[in-house]
Parts: structure tokens; C-alpha cells; sequence
């Protein structure tokens, strides 16, 4: 119980963290798609997934890796080792980073992206600043994470996002272009990394250079072969070939409604879901440190029915508010990109639980299976493009996608059942699957039914009420849940008395225990 309450405080500590920058992040990408209009706004989105691309070619393997041995070698009880890991994989990041920049610089400069047609120096170094400062901003959180440490990046998180708002919401009003705005997100990556090293300094431990064990470098190094290599191949699917081919047959304005989708999608995803997604990696390579896989397949099965249970009200829910949403928000201008958003919401949601079956095989050195699904991925997601996005353009897009990720789901499950026997609780997921199922049609109906554009409300309120109590009367949580949820409620004051005589209605046996 102390190890679940300790998840529960650090998922605490970045989700509450993460829904100030999501909120103030979509904020801003509402105010920076109506100010550039979806010309302009395409062109800008183009730039900011270029960024994010260098960023995961800078970094390849070396924030997982770092995460998971030295959380790995805190778990085995061995600090100094964690320490001199930490040094090592961040000077094979600062090498790393200079590689990529200058590559960039280079074939910046040979094909010229007609994107940054009359812009192309300032653009390029604002890009440069940008990838350099946010690829060593998020190496420095990995080593954080590693120490089981989440309050670096919070900090830096929600600074960084509230100035950032500040900035955009001047640009905005004084009619800012588009090379403007590029520079704003340049700042916005210099502030986060200046803030998390001062927050690093304050809450971690140091890490300096030191020997090695043979044994754990060629583990380490195996592992960054490995990793570097899937996630090198993870950079040119699942959006990257869609953005590519969008920008040479459809033009900017699809791309715009593209990004559009996954920016909702991703911060769905991240509100329900970040807190657990970015503690899971470093208590379960602590947990396999400390127990082996048998027990970090059991973490895994607690940590799908969490997954699961998320996605499903992602899905839901999606389904339900995008309409009004994006129309509330970006303007009727932005009505096209509904459809692609609520494909990607749903296949966001019910994919989830794939977060989970990632981090157990990062853990338990399975990388071999992330390559192979990789490699599939990879062809499915190339030809699947070529084949629907010249001719049907975003919804060709929006196909591709969406194959490549069932096609990853089953592959990631089919090698997840080889290397053990436990980790998906598949009738549980089935149950609460026909509950998400009606509560979105109950809350469908019940908002077409409403006559109002707020009518989204509505509907979301009708499937919080029946999904909830439904979860628990289809015996979807276990007896540990409860039992947690019960102690929490305890601390809660008046609303967690309420929230334990739910929990004691529903499940008494267990709501009756001592927290």
C-alpha cells in the first residue's frame, strides 16, 4: 500500500502540473489558429512538428534509458551508480544534439522548405534554439523521473506555460505573423529548460561521472542500440509520413486541420491519462529492480486497468463534446478538421492501454519485441499513406493512422502473451466496455436532445453519472482499488466521507478495512 500511495502522490504531482499546461497550451493554440488562419496556421504547425521530430531524433533512446536504469539501480540500492549512469547518458546527449542540429542546418539549407518561403534564416535558428534547449529540457526530466522525482518538471511546466500564454496572448493582439510566433515558441523551450535546472537543483540528486560495472554496460548498451533504433523508426510513422504527404499533395491547410486533431487528442490523452504514463516507467523498472518480472507483470496488469478505464472516457466523451468544442473555439473556419478529431480521439482512447504494454517491455529488456512491431508499423504506416493520402487527402491521413495503430496494438499484444502469461485483464475490459458503450449513447441522445450549443455539457455530464457508478456495479476495480480509494477518501475532509459511503454501498467488504 505504501508503494501505491507513492505512485498516487507523484501521478498527483504531475497531473495536476499537466493540467495547467494543457489548459494554458490549448489556450494558445486556439489564439494562434485564429490569428494565422488555417493558411498560415499549417505552415506554423509544419514548423512545430519539425521541432518535435528533431527533438526525438536528438534524444532516441536516451530519455528512456536513463529513466529506466537508474530507477533500476535505486531499486537494486545503488546510488552512486544511478549517478554516474546519469552523467553518461547526458553527454551522449549533448553529442547527439549537435549531430542532429548540424544534419538540419545542412539539409535546411540544400531543400529549403517551400513552408519558410522568405523566412528561411530566421525560421532555421529559432529552430535550432528551440530543439537544442527542449531535447536537453527533456533529457534532465528523464534523469529526474529516474529518481522518482516529478516536481522539476511540474515547476518548470507550469511557469513555463503561463508566460508563455502571457506572450502569445501580446502577439495576438498586436497581429503577430507567423515568424513571431515561431519565435515565442523558441522562448517558451529556453524557459522550460532554464526553470527545470533550477528546480533540478533544488529537488534531485547530482549526478557525476564514474565506473561502470561491465555487466551493466552491456546492458545499457544493448538497450540504447535497441531503443535508439525503435524510436528512430517510431519518429517516421504514426503522423510523420501523414504531415509529409499532406504537405506535398493536400497543401497547408490540411495540415493544419491534422495538427489540429492530434493537439486535442494528445492533450486528452495527457489530462486523463499523464500522471500515470509518466510515473509508470520509473516505478516499474524499480519494481522489476527490486522483485523481478513476475511482479512488474502484476504492476502491469494494475496499470491496464487504469489505461482502459481512461480510454474509454476519452473515446466517449470525444465523441460527445468535439463538435461544439471546436466550434466554440477555433471558429467555423476550423469545422472541416471535426471528423479527423474525433477518429483520432477514439482510437487515442481505446489504444491507451498501449502505453502500458511499451513500458513493461522497456523494463523487462524486451526491446527485440518493440523492434519488430516497429518495423511492421513502420511498412503498414508507409504503405497504408502512399496508398490513401494522395487521393483522399486528410481523411486519407486520418485512414492511416488509424490503420497503423490497430496493426502496432496487435502485434504489441501478440509478443506481450509470449513473454508472459498475465497483464491484460480481457474480461473486465469487456465489461466496462459495454458500460462506455451505452453511458455514450445515453449521453449522445442526451445531447441532441438539448437545445443548445452548451448541449456538449450535457452529454458529458449524462456519461460521467452512468460511466462511473456503472464502472464499479460491473465489478471492474479490485479489492485493492477499493481500498485505496477508501483511505484517500478518508483524508478528503467532507467530500471523501461522501466519496467512502459510495465506495462502502458498492463494494462493503473491502470499504470496511483499515486504510
Amino acid at each position: 500500500m505504501n508503494r501505491r500511495l507513492a505512485v498516487l502522490r507523484s501521478v498527483g504531482i504531475v497531473t495536476v502540473s499537466t493540467y495547467v499546461e494543457y489548459a494554458l497550451g490549448l489556450l494558445m493554440s486556439v489564439w494562434i489558429a485564429r490569428s494565422l488562419g488555417p493558411s498560415e496556421f499549417g505552415r506554423y504547425a509544419f514548423t512545430v512538428w519539425l521541432c518535435g521530430w528533431l527533438i526525438v531524433c536528438s534524444n532516441h533512446a536516451l530519455t528512456t534509458s536513463s529513466t529506466k536504469f537508474i530507477a533500476e539501480a535505486d531499486g537494486m540500492g545503488d546510488p552512486a551508480l544511478a549517478a554516474h549512469l546519469a552523467a553518461r547518458f547526458s553527454r551522449i546527449q549533448t553529442v547527439s544534439s549537435l549531430v542532429v542540429i548540424g544534419l538540419f542546418i545542412l539539409v535546411g539549407w540544400l531543400f529549403r522548405p517551400s513552408e519558410w518561403e522568405g523566412s528561411l534564416l530566421p525560421i532555421m535558428g529559432l529552430v535550432v534554439v528551440a530543439v537544442v534547449a527542449k531535447a536537453n529540457y527533456a533529457m534532465l526530466v528523464a534523469i529526474g523521473k529516474g529518481q522518482e522525482r516529478f516536481e522539476p518538471e511540474a515547476v518548470a511546466t507550469v511557469v513555463g506555460g503561463i508566460v508563455g500564454m502571457l506572450l502569445v496572448l501580446a502577439a495576438m493582439f498586436l497581429h503577430a505573423d507567423l515568424v513571431s510566433f515561431v519565435a515565442l515558441f523558441a522562448v517558451a523551450c529556453l524557459l522550460l529548460n532554464l526553470v527545470n535546472r533550477v528546480a533540478y537543483r533544488r529537488c534531485c540528486r547530482p549526478y557525476a561521472s564514474g565506473p561502470i560495472p561491465p555487466s551493466v554496460t552491456a546492458r545499457v548498451n544493448r538497450h540504447l542500440r535497441l531503443t535508439a533504433a525503435l524510436v528512430l523508426m517510431g519518429s517516421f510513422r504514426i503522423g510523420t509520413i501523414e504531415v509529409f504527404l499532406l504537405t506535398t499533395f493536400t497543401g497547408s491547410v490540411a495540415v493544419g486541420y491534422f495538427a489540429i486533431a492530434g493537439t486535442l487528442t494528445r492533450g486528452a490523452v495527457q489530462l486523463f491519462s499523464v500522471g500515470l504514463t509518466s510515473t509508470l516507467l520509473p516505478y516499474m523498472a524499480k519494481t522489476y529492480g527490486e522483485s523481478g518480472t513476475a511482479r512488474a507483470a502484476r504492476f502491469l496488469s494494475e496499470a491496464t486497468r487504469f489505461y482502459w478505464a481512461v480510454g474509454i472516457a476519452i473515446a466517449g466523451l470525444g465523441l460527445v463534446t468535439t463538435p461544439e468544442i471546436v466550434r466554440l473555439m477555433y471558429g467555423t473556419r476550423y469545422v472541416d478538421a471535426i471528423p479527423a478529431i474525433e477518429a483520432t480521439l477514439v482510437l487515442g482512447g481505446l489504444l491507451l492501454i498501449g502505453n502500458g504494454i511499451a513500458a513493461f517491455q522497456t523494463v523487462v529488456d524486451r526491446q527485440d519485441d518493440r523492434i519488430r512491431i516497429a518495423v511492421v508499423a513502420l511498412i503498414a504506416n508507409a504503405v497504408l499513406g502512399i496508398a490513401l493520402v494522395p487521393p483522399f487527402g486528410l481523411a486519407g491521413a486520418v485512414l492511416t493512422y488509424a490503420g497503423t495503430r490497430m496493426v502496432e496494438m496487435a502485434l504489441a499484444i501478440h509478443y506481450l502473451r509470449k513473454a508472459t502469461s498475465g497483464g491484460l485483464p480481457v474480461a473486465a475490459m469487456s465489461r466496462l466496455f459495454a458500460v462506455g458503450l451505452v453511458a455514450t449513447l445515453a449521453a449522445w441522445a442526451a445531447t441532441a436532445a438539448t437545445p443548445s450549443r452548451l448541449g456538449f455539457l450535457v452529454g458529458a455530464a449524462v456519461f460521467t453519472v452512468l460511466y462511473v457508478p456503472g464502472s464499479m456495479l460491473a465489478r471492474y476495480w479490485t479489492g485493492d482499488d477499493f481500498q485505496l480509494m477508501t483511505g484517500i477518501g478518508r483524508r478528503l475532509g467532507p467530500p471523501g466521507r461522501v466519496l467512502v459511503r459510495v465506495l462502502e454501498f458498492v463494494h462493503p467488504p473491502v470499504a470496511k478495512a483499515s486504510p
